[in-house]
C-alpha cells in the first residue's frame, strides 16, 4: 500500500485513477497471480476504508518504518517456503507478465530469497515491485527491531537475483512508470486515456 508520499502531498493509494482508487488498480494486478491480497497499513483510517472496498487490511507491526515493515507485516502467517509478491500502488501500468516473470524466476530456484527488478544504469531499485520467499520475515525482523529500514541492507543480506527492467523496454507505457510528484500522477492520466491501458496488460 502506499507510503507517506510526501513529494506527492497527498496519500496515493487513494487518488482518483481512471475514475477509482489507485489502491484497486494494484489490487486488481496482484489477483491475477495471487491466491490472496492484503493491503498493510500504519493508519486505523486507512485499514477502516481499504475494508470498506472488501479487501483484507494489517497493521505493520513496527509502525513508519517503510516498505521493509510493509513487507514483515504482509509475510505474516505464511509458511518459510511460500512466495509473497510486495507492491506498492504508485506503478498503474504495471503488467501481469511482470509478476509473472519475477515469480517464475523465484520459483525456478529454490536457492533465492527474493528476485528484483532493477535499471541497469543507476542502479534503481523496485523492491516495492519484487516477490519474496516467506523466509526472509526473521531477516526483516531483525533488521526492524535495531531501527534498520533500508531496503537495500536488508536486500545485502539475502539472496536476490535482479533482473533489469529493460527485460520490459518493449511495453508502452512502461510497467514502471511510477508516480512520486503531481507532474507524474497529471501525466499518467493523459497517458492511460491515451494508451486505452484498462484495455488490456
Amino acid at each position: 500500500m502506499g507510503g507517506r508520499s510526501k513529494r506527492m502531498g497527498v496519500s496515493k493509494q487513494w487518488l482518483p485513477f481512471a475514475n477509482r482508487p489507485l489502491l484497486l488498480h494494484s489490487y486488481d494486478r496482484l489477483r491475477t497471480v495471487c491466491q490472496e491480497v492484503v493491503a498493510v497499513t500504519n493508519d486505523v483510517q486507512d485499514q477502516q476504508r481499504v475494508q470498506d472496498l472488501g479487501l483484507r487490511a494489517v497493521r505493520d507491526f513496527f509502525p513508519d518504518q517503510g516498505p521493509l515493515a510493509g513487507l514483515h507485516a504482509g509475510l505474516q502467517g505464511l509458511e518459510e517456503h511460500q512466495t509473497a509478491v510486495l507492491l506498492g500502488c504508485d506503478l498503474p501500468f504495471l503488467r501481469r507478465q511482470v509478476l509473472q516473470d519475477l515469480i517464475h524466476e523465484l520459483e525456478r530456484d529454490p536457492e533465492l530469497d527474493a528476485v528484483v527488478p532493477c535499471e541497469g544504469g543507476d542502479g534503481h531499485l523496485y523492491p516495492v515491485c519484487a516477490v519474496y520467499r516467506a523466509r526472509v520475515r526473521q531477516v526483516a525482523e531483525e533488521h526492524l527491531r535495531r531501527g534498520e529500514n533500508a531496503m537495500r541492507r536488508f536486500l545485502a543480506e539475502i539472496r536476490v537475483l535482479y533482473i533489469p527492467t529493460e527485460r520490459w523496454a518493449a511495453c508502452s507505457p512502461h510497467p514502471f512508470f511510477n508516480m512520486n510528484t503531481p507532474e507524474d500522477y497529471e501525466e499518467a492520466c493523459i497517458l492511460w486515456k491515451r494508451e486505452g491501458f484498462g484495455d488490456h496488460e
